[in-house]
């Protein structure tokens, strides 16, 4: 894919119909320093939500080579998305690759953010490569996560590990970020699983993976917010009976609290609703997927896909 394909975003109508066009911003445009008053309030105005994994564990663990051309969806990395080009929520064994793939630069990452520790999420020799990618001269890469789950990265003066609390907001690159509970574990550990509630200066995303139905503390904390995006957990899509749905969606499961938070006016019409994190055996071809799901406002993310919110 070329880089004018990369810098394709995605709009969709209140039917749910999605269209491609041109568009797009340069990354470099936003300051290093992630509190700076530098960044200006237009810059803010733009999210850019790029797509960098949107499978779950049960795709392969390498990514094809770059001379392999792969149709869209083809082949699902693991969940990662990046957002204006700095700041990276979660890095799997995958998200290198499928940078080299897109035309992405890890050395302009200044923030990751972690979710939770499992493998397909965290990768700490991934880390570690973005991290010793960037000109020392930036300072260490920030890195965002439960308490518990920085303490399984390791120590390196290219990292400095910043504690999220749930529910208190942290600013990065001028956005407001707010770690809120997932409703999913890790087996054997203290660790709180996190999604992220982004807000900028016009445009406010949540992103709501690895998770199952909302926890209550969760879904008091989004009333009277307004969302532009929604990114969920899809794992399961529409297979019956799979016992992943205590700690991932289906697509029933989206359904219901779609429709809850359109009653509570969190989402708008015109909210981008769209799904990750699809298993690879629960799933048909990505083809499949958006003759039945656009119609409906539901749009299945693909590797290289870049969602601009101006």
């Amino acid at each position: 894919m070329n880089k004018s394909n990369r810098r394709s975003f995605l709009a969709t109508t209140s039917i749910g119909a999605a269209s491609l066009a041109a568009g797009g911003f340069s990354a470099s445009i936003y300051a290093e320093d992630g509190n700076s008053a530098e960044i200006s309030k237009s810059v803010l105005k733009k999210m850019e939500l790029f797509f960098l994994g949107t499978g779950a564990a049960d795709w392969p663990r390498r990514y094809p080579p770059l001379k392999k051309k792969l149709a869209r969806g083809e082949v699902r990395g693991m969940s990662s998305m990046l957002v204006n080009g700095h700041i990276l929520i979660d890095c799997g064994p995958t998200v290198l690759d499928v940078m080299k793939r897109y035309q992405a630069n890890p050395a302009e990452i200044t923030d990751l953010l972690l979710t939770h520790t499992h493998a397909d999420h965290f990768h700490p020799d991934s880390i570690l490569a973005i991290a010793d990618s960037r000109d020392a001269e930036l300072g260490p890469l920030r890195f965002w996560g439960d308490p518990e789950a920085l303490k399984l990265m390791p120590d390196s003066d290219r990292i400095e590990k910043r504690p999220v609390e749930i529910g208190k907001t942290f600013k990065v690159h001028g956005f407001e970020m707010t770690g809120l509970e997932a409703n999913h574990r890790v087996a054997a550990s203290k660790e709180k699983c996190l999604i992220y509630f982004i807000e900028g200066a016009l445009k406010s995303v949540l992103y709501a993976t690895d998770t199952s139905w909302l926890l209550t503390d969760t879904w008091q904390y989004l009333q009277g917010k307004k969302l532009d995006a929604l990114i969920w957990d899809a794992t399961v899509g529409e297979s019956k009976g799979d016992p992943r749905i205590f700690s991932h969606n289906d697509l029933t499961m989206i359904r219901h609290m779609n429709q809850t938070l359109k009653n509570r006016k969190i989402i708008k019409p015109e909210t981008k609703v769209i799904l990750t994190h699809m298993a690879r055996t629960l799933h048909p071809p990505h083809a499949q997927l958006e003759k039945k799901l656009l119609p409906e406002g539901l749009v299945p993310a693909y590797d290289g896909m870049s969602v601009v919110l101006n």
